[in-house]
């Protein structure tokens, strides 16, 4: 099977190649470099294709940690009408509702110094998830050089320079996931997402490893989550 170029992927999918190498930097299509230039395996755009056939509607945040919230067990403020909707969404499972849960957040991908990777996990505003709180629960995958957390969307800018992070780098090893303030689902003791929310990320992930954890994660939940 050939490999394709950022320029048949853009043909392909019917965007530029600027949005395709963004597409590649966070994640949403998996590719790899090599050197100066991205290769996708075809396969790739069938996940995408999957992904963008299921969107459905889209959500509002709000919907989207309803739901969240829900799956980890937790108590949420919602009307008897929402509650019902949120647990009829739920019996259809995560992994159904994919597309619509990007909602969540505001994805911005950057380059961090390798050695503020670990450091990142431990500041007071985020909280790890991804492939970042994967040891917590016992996933078979390791990112060393890679960190995926949350952060509220008014602690990003002095993060950002802080650790002088870099957006729009050619590899980014550091996914930060933003929510808006006024909707962070975490406590103030939180430092790891709830499984749940871990489950989702890894299941956005281009890698199929890291898919495959998430989808672990998902099944250890479901019990659980009904």
């Amino acid at each position: 099977m050939a490999l394709l170029g950022v320029a048949d992927v853009a043909a392909k999918i019917g965007v530029s190649r600027r949005r395709v190498r963004q597409m590649l930097a966070s994640g949403a299509i998996a590719g790899q470099r090599v050197g100066n230039t991205w290769v996708i395996n075809p396969k790739a755009l069938d996940v995408l294709r999957q992904r963008r056939l299921g969107s459905g509607r889209p959500w509002k945040p709000e919907s989207a940690w309803a739901l969240l919230a829900v799956a980890s067990g937790r108590d949420v403020a919602l009307s008897p009408s929402q509650r019902s909707r949120t647990r009829h969404r739920l019996e259809a499972g995560l992994d159904s509702h994919l597309a619509q849960l990007t909602a969540r957040c505001a994805i911005r991908s950057c380059y961090a110094h390798p050695s503020t990777l670990p450091i990142l996990a431990a500041e007071p505003d985020i909280v790890t998830s991804g492939v970042s709180a994967a040891a917590r629960y016992r996933l078979d995958i390791v990112a060393v050089y890679q960190f995926e957390g949350y952060i509220p969307e008014s602690a990003l800018p002095a993060l950002i320079e802080k650790f002088a992070l870099e957006e729009g780098a050619a590899r980014p090893n550091a996914t930060l996931r933003v929510v808006a303030d006024q909707l962070w689902p975490f406590g103030p003791d939180e430092d790891v997402a709830p499984p749940a929310v871990v489950a989702v990320d890894l299941l956005e992930s281009g890698d199929a490893r890291t898919r495959r954890a998430g989808a672990q994660l998902l099944r250890e939940l479901r019990p659980a989550g009904r």
